[in-house]
């Protein structure tokens, strides 16, 4: 009886806890959601002038360069099919009960995929989840619904749409031809 007074009180504190924070937002960002997977999926096809082995060959020079740890984060490298395949995280923050400073609230991660054909690459990010108990894919943090919910997810759902579209901006620079410099005179 005193383990089960125990476990309803930590569940009570922590609920509270959760809905004790600060947020700064009141709604959700506007994520792409894939109508087949449903799950929250950004993707793009650009065109890029170059053969396929040329933007697959950017696209490792990209994710070895971007990356701090790219030997872990680079989980594939198809040659034969021209695809990258990486999982990396993102770093989430929840706002104190101050209201001015940031708390760790752990890591997101993702799967990003880059695939070439000839004149154009296509980026997908997806499988976006983070470590709980077991894996907790952000899609359930866009129910209100569920018991587990709180308002901060909406502040931890606009770090995670911001991450990502400064990861977007990166690859597509990362994909564009490098400048030539010819110094001549």
């Amino acid at each position: 009886m005193k383990k089960i007074c125990l476990a309803v009180f930590a569940t009570l504190v922590t609920v509270s806890g959760v809905f004790a924070q600060k947020t700064l937002h009141t709604d959700f960002p506007d994520m792409p959601i894939d109508e087949n997977t449903h799950l929250v999926t950004y993707r793009e096809v650009v065109t890029q002038a170059g053969e396929p082995t040329v933007l697959y060959e950017r696209a490792l020079k990209w994710a070895n360069k971007y990356y701090a740890n790219p030997t872990v984060v680079i989980t594939g490298q198809d040659k034969k099919n021209k695809v990258v395949t990486c999982v990396s995280n993102i770093k989430i923050s929840t706002l104190a009960k101050d209201g001015k400073t940031w708390q760790n609230a752990g890591y997101v991660y993702y799967t990003l995929t880059i695939e070439a054909k000839d004149g154009r690459y296509r980026y997908t990010i997806t499988d976006i989840y983070k470590k709980e108990q077991a894996r907790f894919p952000i899609e359930k943090w866009l129910d209100t619904s569920r018991p587990e919910w709180a308002p901060v997810r909406y502040d931890h759902l606009y770090q995670i749409d911001e991450a990502i579209h400064k990861l977007i901006e990166s690859i597509e620079e990362g994909m564009e031809p490098e400048k030539v410099i010819n110094d001549e005179w």
